[in-house]
């Protein structure tokens, strides 16, 4: 792996104290041994920037929502609507701890 992650600055300062136990067949941990040693990088390390990527790809993925065409096209309508009044007295309300 080449450069420096940017979650790695902060990682490396933290202590760390969580733990994630699994359990892996001896074929798939030799494979995850052998992708470490092949990047040069320890284990756990490896096994963390891989986890986190992962993780922040997946949540990236589920955040985004799709809408065929027809659904889109429904969708700017409603946005392109006036407002009804509820919507603009809720717009407009203030609350007193703001």
């Amino acid at each position: 792996m080449y450069g420096v992650m940017p979650y790695n600055i902060v990682m490396a300062t933290m202590t760390r104290t969580a733990r994630i136990d699994m359990r892996l067949t001896e074929e798939e941990k030799r494979l995850i041994e052998q992708a470490s040693a092949a990047t040069g990088s320890r284990l756990t390390t490896w096994c963390i920037n891989n986890l986190i990527n992962d993780a922040k790809r997946d949540l990236h993925a589920n955040a985004i929502i799709r809408l065929s065409d027809e659904a889109f096209d429904r969708f700017v309508e409603n946005l392109d609507r006036p407002l009804t009044e509820k919507q603009q007295q809720f717009l407009a309300y203030q609350p007193e701890w703001a």
